[in-house]
């Protein structure tokens, strides 16, 4: 059943133009990370902040202390070469991620080999999402890119944050669709990308997955074995929790692709945002 709804929605799209995620028109959200010395720094407030939409200075809304909730669409690579221990640590790590969310918070479930399988959708049942995560059951090839392009299709509409965490150990050798679409289906989304790679994997040579978190203001985290998956998948907690959010009202404007640069005023830190939105016609 899961599969079959992966397949019917990737076989659909495959063969149109790259799917377009319209940002809001009404306001514009930005999640924001910054660092200094690798640590996230904390208790920056809206003043803070200078954020250019194509090159023009825009009036932040303020920063809320309480942090706003996260869905969170974990994507495992199921195919031939995640078995035995890998497989356990890596379910291991997914089920920590799961503990760290919070009552209300959503999250959903992919597994992608030579098929995409839908083994949870978003729900606040995260006990459920941990029993599909024992549905996993590794084989075949790698449908990497398909299986992005279906998370970015999961997220609910609305202005709920949205948290795509991929684990791949291997290059993509079976997708239907083109990366360079998704990276741009990704690029024009209001989510924000993570991917998870194990280090030393010999055929490593995957540039999609930095692409595509490129895109989106997201990062990419290197286990250095499988038995560093749990650390890696907490680290990505730790940046979602850590990012800021900012908000402005872009007013009357062009429709298209729209720069944002995003700079601190005063102090010193690496800012990390994604790099514009999409904007629809009126």
């Amino acid at each position: 059943m899961s599969a079959l709804l992966a397949a019917t929605l990737l076989a659909a799209t495959a063969a149109q133009a790259p799917p377009v995620f319209r940002a809001e028109v009404d306001v514009v959200r930005v999640e924001v990370l910054v660092t200094r010395g690798g640590a996230p720094v904390r208790g920056l407030g809206a003043a803070d902040f200078e954020l250019r939409d194509d090159g023009r200075p825009q009036a932040l809304e303020p920063i809320f202390e309480e942090q706003t909730p996260v869905d969170a669409v974990l994507v495992l690579d199921a195919s031939g070469s995640v078995t035995g221990p890998k497989l356990d640590s890596l379910q291991s790590a997914a089920k920590a991620f799961l503990d760290g969310l919070r009552s209300g918070e959503h999250a959903a479930l992919l597994a992608f080999r030579h098929e995409v399988q839908l083994l949870s959708r978003l729900t606040t049942d995260l006990a459920a999402v941990r029993r599909a995560l024992d549905r996993v059951s590794p084989g075949g090839n790698t449908a990497l890119v398909d299986a992005v392009y279906a998370a970015l299709r999961l997220r609910d509409p609305g202005e709920r944050r949205t948290a795509i965490v991929v684990f791949s150990d291997g290059i993509d050798n079976l997708s239907w669709l083109s990366a360079t679409d998704v990276v741009e289906a990704a690029r024009r989304s209001n989510v924000t990308v993570y991917g998870v790679t194990v280090r030393g994997k010999g055929d490593w040579n995957e540039p999609f997955l930095g692409d595509v978190a490129r895109a989106t203001g997201g990062r990419m985290f290197e286990a250095s074995s499988e038995r560093d998956l749990r650390a890696r998948f907490l680290d990505v907690l730790g940046d979602i929790r850590a990012r800021y959010v900012l908000s402005f009202s872009p007013g009357p404007g062009a429709a298209g692709w729209h720069t944002l640069e995003v700079r601190l005023r005063r102090g010193k830190g690496d800012v990390l945002a994604r790099p514009g939105y999409w904007r629809g016609a009126p």
